[in-house]
C-alpha cells in the first residue's frame, strides 16, 4: 500500500466529512488568535496599573478601585485560559467519538462501505484512508497549539495568577502529551468502531475507553519519573507530599517535565500501536 493508493479514498472521506473539518480548522485558528491577544492584554493592564503609581502589595488609599478591576480582569483571563485547556483534554474522548461513530460506526451500520469495496478500494486501504484524515489533521495543526500554549504559561508565571506546569488540565496541552493523547483517541475510535459496527454504542464505548487511559495516566502520572525527596526550592514544584511536611518532601521539580511527558507520550504511543494494530486484525477477520 503506498500513498497514491490512498489519494483518491482520502479524497473521498475529506469530501464526505468537510464541514467537521472546516468547523475544526476554524476552532484552531480562533484559539490561536485569542490566546496571544490574552497575554498581551494581560501585560497592556499591568503596564496600565504601573502607570498609576498603584500595586497590588502596596494598596495605598485611592488606588482601592485600580488594583480591584486589574486583579479581577487578570483572573478572568486565567478563568478562559483554564477553558480552553479543559476543551484541549477533551479532544482525545471528542476524536474517539468521531472516528468510533460518523468515521467509521456509521458506515458499517448503512452498509455504505461496500460502494467503496467494490471499487477496487481493499478494506485496508478503505481503513488506512479514513484514519489518515483524523491523523494528519492532528500532525498537522495540534504541534502549534501546544507551542502556543506552552507560551503562554510561560508568561503568567510573572502575573499574580501564575499557571504552573503540573496542573491539570494544562500540564495536557502543553507537551507532546497532547498529540500522544489525540492519537490514541483515534487508535481507540477505530478500534471500538470495527468491533461494535454500530454508531452510539461505539461512540460511548470509545469514548469510555479513552477517558478511562486518561484517568488511569492522571492518577499514574506521579510515578512515572523518580520524585526528589528534600526540601522543594522554586514556587513551581510538584508538591507530591501535601502541605503537612515542608522539610522534607517528595515532589517533582520542573525539569522532571519533560521526562514525565516523554515517558507518558511513550505509553501512550504504545497504546495507540496496540489499538491500530488490533483494529485492521479486526477488519480482516470480519470482512474477507
Amino acid at each position: 500500500m503506498t500513498l497514491s493508493d490512498l489519494r483518491g479514498p482520502v479524497r473521498a472521506t475529506v469530501r464526505l466529512h468537510r464541514h467537521v473539518l472546516w468547523v475544526a480548522l476554524a476552532l484552531v485558528l480562533l484559539v490561536s488568535l485569542a490566546l496571544p491577544a490574552g497575554r498581551w492584554y494581560v501585560q497592556s493592564l499591568g503596564e496600565e496599573l504601573a502607570a498609576t503609581g498603584c500595586k497590588v502589595e502596596q494598596t495605598v488609599s485611592g488606588c482601592g478601585i485600580q488594583v480591584r478591576g486589574f486583579l479581577s480582569r487578570s483572573l478572568y483571563l486565567e478563568k478562559v485560559s483554564h477553558f480552553v485547556a479543559l476543551a484541549a483534554a477533551a479532544l482525545p474522548l471528542l476524536l474517539a467519538a468521531f472516528v468510533a461513530g460518523p468515521l467509521i460506526g456509521r458506515e458499517l451500520e448503512s452498509g455504505t462501505y461496500r460502494l467503496q469495496w467494490s471499487q477496487s478500494v481493499s478494506p485496508a486501504r478503505w481503513l488506512a484512508a479514513r484514519l489518515a484524515v483524523p491523523v494528519a489533521a492532528v500532525l498537522l495543526l495540534l504541534p502549534g497549539f501546544v507551542v502556543l500554549a506552552a507560551w503562554i504559561r510561560r508568561g503568567t508565571l510573572e502575573t499574580w495568577y501564575p499557571i504552573h506546569w503540573y496542573v491539570f488540565p494544562f500540564y495536557g496541552a502543553i507537551g507532546p502529551v497532547a498529540v500522544a493523547h489525540a492519537l490514541l483517541g483515534i487508535a481507540v475510535g477505530a478500534m471500538t468502531g470495527l468491533a461494535i459496527g454500530r454508531t452510539v454504542p461505539a461512540v460511548a464505548a470509545a469514548m469510555a475507553s479513552a477517558g478511562t487511559v486518561g484517568v488511569a495516566l492522571d492518577l499514574l502520572r506521579p510515578r512515572l519519573w523518580p520524585a526528589l525527596d528534600g526540601p522543594a526550592h522554586g514556587g513551581n514544584v510538584w508538591d507530591l507530599s501535601g502541605p503537612v511536611d515542608r522539610i522534607g518532601v517528595r515532589h517533582h521539580p520542573e525539569s522532571h517535565f519533560w521526562p514525565l511527558q516523554l515517558v507518558e507520550s511513550a505509553i501512550l504511543l504504545t497504546l495507540a500501536a496496540v489499538a491500530i494494530v488490533a483494529a485492521f486484525t479486526l477488519l480482516r477477520r470480519r470482512h474477507r
